[in-house]
């Protein structure tokens, strides 16, 4: 009987599924909207769920009985009681057991690592930072506490350096006049009394503005995007601390919109402090979507340690698939 393997990558604003067979090669893929149980609820995250695995399923002419393990890796599963939020929604499914839910940041790893061995740095939409040596795994609360919050992280850090240049106690910014445009208001104390009175909400796509800007000369927009990727380097450093690498050649896999959109600003802050404590780390941006990480993940659970054919034609195979 054939054996089939679901990954699933759910974060902030879109989820992503891959279906593999067991030789490795990738029958299908399927995309969605967001699935942050914290932000969207437990009910939409379902409905989210629910309908990119049909769609994979679908384009694969399979259905959920054919599956015989699968990984959710999705935000927001931050704490090891987390797993217990979706056993409803496995025994609904038809998954059952055959089901995991993990953190997205372990899709990542898996990605880029395989053996999932070594530290993954997402910073998108939120931030997160996984890490394991063989033994232990280590991660973030996603709490904003002692760690970073991607996208999240850079809006906040942004309005904050805005309002000390709007009293006087830093040096003017473009963010000003850019991030208030931005959402069609003229005037930063308008654009505050918005977000104070008027429950305007930051967007995290406002990111590419602030990199822009940091990379056309603007200081505050500079300080900015080094305070996000010096934390998320902090993240990594934190994460190592706690586990025994045998290597230090220690892999760190960056992952997420912040990691990947090619700001030399934001890669020289994060490499410059990573490298002062870890001088030998070897950082690498994830190059395949993470969602086939979440299916490396599925299928390691079926095999225990993973045929090298597996890897070669899944990996192979991932190269291949668009962007989605």
């Amino acid at each position: 009987m054939s054996k089939y393997f679901l990954g699933i990558d759910g974060g902030g604003t879109k989820t992503h599924a891959c279906l593999a067979d067991i030789n490795g090669h990738i029958l299908s893929v399927a995309t969605n909207g967001g699935a942050n149980w914290e932000r969207i609820g437990v009910p939409q995250v379902e409905v989210a769920l629910i309908e990119v695995v049909k769609g994979a399923l679908a384009k694969a002419h399979l259905d959920i009985s054919n599956i015989s393990t699968a990984t959710f890796a999705l935000a927001g599963m931050d704490w090891a009681v987390d797993s217990e939020i979706f056993a409803p929604f496995s025994a609904s499914s038809g998954l059952g057991p055959a089901a995991v839910f993990v953190n997205d940041a372990i899709a990542a790893l898996h990605a880029g690592i395989p053996s999932g061995i070594g530290i993954a740095s997402i910073a998108g939409t939120g931030g997160k930072t996984v890490g394991c040596d063989g033994t232990t795994l280590v991660r973030t609360m996603g709490m904003s506490l002692g760690e970073s919050g991607g996208a999240g992280l850079l809006m906040s850090l942004a309005t904050e350096r805005m309002a000390f240049a709007e009293h006087g106690q830093k040096s003017a910014t473009l963010l000003s006049q850019a991030l208030p445009e931005s959402y069609g208001i003229t005037g930063i104390r308008t654009f505050f009394r918005a977000i104070a009175r008027e429950n305007l909400l930051l967007d995290e796509d406002r990111s590419p503005l602030i990199f822009d800007l940091a990379k056309n000369g603007d200081a505050g927009a500079r300080e900015v995007v080094e305070a996000v990727a010096i934390q998320h380097a902090r993240d990594v450093l934190g994460i190592a601390n706690q586990l025994s690498f045998s290597d230090s050649h220690l892999p760190v896999i960056r992952a997420g919109g912040l990691h990947t959109a090619g700001s030399s600003i934001f890669d020289e802050a994060f490499i410059t402090t990573l490298h002062a404590q870890l001088p030998d780390a070897i950082a690498q941006v994830l190059t395949i979507a993470p969602v086939v990480g979440a299916t490396i993940h599925a299928a390691a659970r079926e095999f225990g340690t993973i045929p090298a054919p597996f890897l070669e034609n899944i990996l192979s195979d991932a190269r291949q698939l668009p962007q989605f």
